[in-house]
């Protein structure tokens, strides 16, 4: 078999087990950008009312909860959404799990509502089904942002099948997240066995070539 053949082998058989690792595909953000205001109420102004669709938060405060900041971009006001008092209630959902150990990384904007000093904290959760925040759920990692801009928050070495959420909260000012997302890379042990199993796969092919000739 030439060199290349053998290259091209290689390739192709780490490409189609790696586009088949659900590790990669198996988490899922609903609404993460806020877009979907079904069941809230229009308040005027580019505000609306309600627990945004796909998300759990803080109820006790109704009113100023979702803002529409820039023609059509819709951000989830932690003000009103989240609650650091007890029972501590942070805007969250669950995300699913994956199949192998990976890297889970959560990406999100922070918005500053006001002209106000903010703190904005996120967390990425073990979440226990059936618990909450408050109860029985445990963080893996969390961080705490003071200004504006993109941000990352990222879980190390997260065993397969581990229940996963995300959530976030207000601890100072106004502030507001956007453009909520999540992905799961698998780790360097997990690219190893995908590598030997691209290279059996080329060896076995080998061996049926030289069977035949």
């Amino acid at each position: 078999m030439s060199f290349i053949k053998t290259y091209a082998t290689i390739v192709l058989s780490l490409g189609l087990f790696a586009a088949a690792d659900p590790a990669k595909c198996a988490l899922l953000v609903n609404n993460g950008d806020f877009q979907n205001l079904t069941g809230l109420t229009n308040q005027g102004g580019g505000w609306y009312s309600g627990v945004p669709t796909g998300w759990t938060g803080y109820t006790g405060a109704p009113g100023f909860n979702v803002i529409d900041y820039s023609s059509g971009n819709t951000a989830a006001n932690l003000q009103t959404l989240s609650f650091t008092a007890a029972p501590f209630t942070p805007l969250y959902q669950s995300i699913g799990s994956v199949t192998s150990t990976a890297t889970i990384t959560l990406d999100f904007a922070v918005l500053a509502l006001n002209a106000n000093p903010f703190g904005v904290g996120a967390a990425i959760y073990n979440a226990v089904p059936g618990g909450d925040p408050s109860t029985t759920w445990t963080t893996l990692v969390t961080g705490s942002y003071t200004t504006g801009g993109f941000k990352t928050l990222q879980a190390i070495d997260v065993p397969a099948n581990t229940p996963l959420a995300v959530g976030f909260w207000r601890y100072a000012g106004s502030p507001g997240i956007d453009n909520v997302s999540v992905t799961a890379i698998p780790e360097p042990s997990t690219y190893f066995a995908l590598l030997m199993l691209g290279a059996t796969g080329l060896m076995a092919r080998v061996a049926h070539r030289n069977r035949r000739q």
